[in-house]
């Protein structure tokens, strides 16, 4: 075999690898389970990466996508539903399936600083970035690391807190209580890449492309669909596990061509969304009738995070922060731990960064003023003396705030605030009653990265903008996150019941499910 074909074939492997971060575990029997009056009725959540109301509102309207439309013409639509922070799935995932805010679950982003490890984490921001890393290191953190050692022990996901079957197919945070061996590709173990066989501990219905496949048959999972990681061959395995009457009380299922559509075409693109509904399509056929199927199932259709338009001026669109802080020393990626001459550790989530200052002897005020220089940089936040301090590029002031406190926000949380509101878009009516603005739910979202370690600057930029380092990556139509309304609000489409979460944030969802599995649920009907 010639070099450069062999050269191509254990790349593609690897790039597979890569993307998919997971391996194929051994076939668990699960008993068959009927859906039965007395039980409570299955929940079927599709999760479609980048999901934005004003697409999915003209996607309806022009008839591209019947699917979604019967579920909304027969449910209700939430066209806000607050995600969470950073605005990147790993992140977004834990907040959704363990109801915690990352200081409890601890998957701060893609990329961020581990001090208990004392390095860098890095779960695939981008391919180059992956390389610059370590493939290695970054496929054994997705693989192995995630869900069994970073995903904290103390919370408990969906699959965890259900005493049933439960099922997860394509998602990235699926821990469960039901152990499997994940084995891997015979090349990337030659290679040196990964283990052969992985322990790991997830739902009883786990599917993670051909990695990990509930139904054989399930196809379009050859490599250059991504091994299994896309929308078909998600719908694939749902549709078997409806016709083979499997189908469990919980199932999780995340469709990512969208995410990939908006970030080269723009936050307008509804490619993806129609792609996403074809398959919604197949999965209600697989009933008698449409009609049947929400009589049967709970469907929860919503997206995971937005994404805002960068300007057309490449120049312009990318953010380096390199350039920014070019008077510290920054740690380079592949050194992965600092040493005693890196000042600085940079961990770049598109439209939001973490900066830690690993020489105690830095101030981070002369940080914060050096990156207030950069106008389009709209967050820039850390703590000091128990306080969370914000300040802006946009606009001179600074804003204080810390839970606890005589004013209340729409989600019944207190704080105490200090200086210019108009940093984070807040205002204060009657003296007591927080509203958001462009931001929203922005002091416990922000509040709940900053015990990513004792030291941080987060920073986050205006819509139009991304931030790159060392290696990341760039998009040409749109990214995500920030903590602006742009990336942070999703829609949701419900339909089978008439309850809803408390509040309409990602972060309310796993109580409203396992309210919605319990053997007492009983719906309220109510006008929403």
């Amino acid at each position: 075999m010639q070099p450069k074909m062999m050269f191509a074939i254990i790349a593609l492997i690897v790039i597979g690898i890569f993307v998919a971060q997971t391996f194929k575990p051994d076939k668990a029997e699960v008993k068959p389970l009927t859906i039965s009056p007395a039980s409570p009725r299955p929940v079927m959540m599709i999760v479609i990466d980048s999901l934005m109301d004003a697409p999915l509102q003209k996607a309806i309207k022009d008839g591209h996508t019947p699917a979604m439309k019967f579920l909304t013409q027969n449910g209700y639509y939430y066209p806000r539903v607050v995600s969470g922070f950073p605005t990147m799935s790993v992140s977004i995932d834990s907040t959704l399936l363990t109801g915690t805010l990352p200081n409890q679950h601890k998957i701060f982003g893609l990329s961020y600083f581990h001090p208990e490890q004392n390095r860098l984490v890095n779960f695939g921001t981008g391919l180059r970035e992956a390389f610059a890393v370590g493939l290695k290191t970054v496929v054994k953190d997705g693989m192995q690391n995630l869900n069994q050692q970073f995903l904290s022990k103390d919370v408990q996901t969906i699959h965890e807190a259900v005493d049933r079957p439960t099922a997860s197919v394509n998602a990235m945070i699926y821990r469960g209580k039901k152990k499997h061996i994940l084995k891997s590709p015979w090349l990337p173990v030659a290679a040196g890449v990964i283990p052969d066989q992985v322990e790991t501990i997830g739902p009883d219905l786990f599917s993670f492309g051909t990695f990990s496949k509930i139904d054989p048959n399930s196809g379009h999972d050859q490599p250059w669909f991504r091994y299994g990681i896309n929308d078909t061959f998600a719908r694939m395995e749902i549709v078997s596990l409806i016709k083979q009457n499997r189908l469990p009380l919980f199932t999780i299922a995340y469709f990512p061509k969208n995410d990939d559509v908006v970030h080269k075409k723009g936050a307008s693109a509804t490619a993806g969304i129609r792609k996403a509904d074809k398959e919604l399509q197949a999965i209600l056929d697989a009933f008698p009738s449409w009609e049947e199927a929400i009589q049967h199932v709970t469907f929860i259709i919503l997206g995971d995070s937005g994404q805002a338009d960068l300007v057309k001026d490449r120049q312009q669109a990318y953010i380096d922060l390199r350039k920014v802080l070019n008077k510290y020393s920054i740690m380079p990626l592949k050194r992965k731990k600092p040493l005693p001459q890196d000042q600085i550790v940079l961990c770049v989530n598109e439209r939001m960064a973490y900066i830690y200052p690993m020489d105690e002897r830095l101030s981070i005020r002369e940080m914060v003023d050096q990156l207030r220089r950069e106008h389009r940089l709209d967050i820039i936040a850390w703590k000091e003396n128990g306080s969370i301090q914000v300040v802006s590029g946009k606009r001179k002031g600074k804003l204080e705030f810390r839970p606890g406190g005589d004013k209340a926000d729409p989600y019944e949380q207190s704080w105490k605030l200090n200086g210019d509101l108009s940093i984070l878009d807040l205002t204060v009516r009657d003296e007591k009653r927080i509203q958001y603005g462009m931001y929203p739910d922005v002091l416990a979202r922000l509040s709940g990265v900053m015990d990513t370690a004792k030291r941080v600057i987060v920073v986050t930029c205006e819509p139009g903008y991304e931030m790159v380092g060392e290696s990341s990556p760039t998009h040409k139509g749109a990214s995500h996150g920030s903590l602006h309304q742009a990336d942070s609000l999703v829609p949701m489409i419900v339909s089978g019941t008439e309850s809803r979460p408390e509040h309409l944030r990602l972060i309310d969802f796993k109580n409203w499910i396992l309210q919605l599995l319990s053997p007492d649920h009983k719906e309220v009907h109510t006008h929403h």
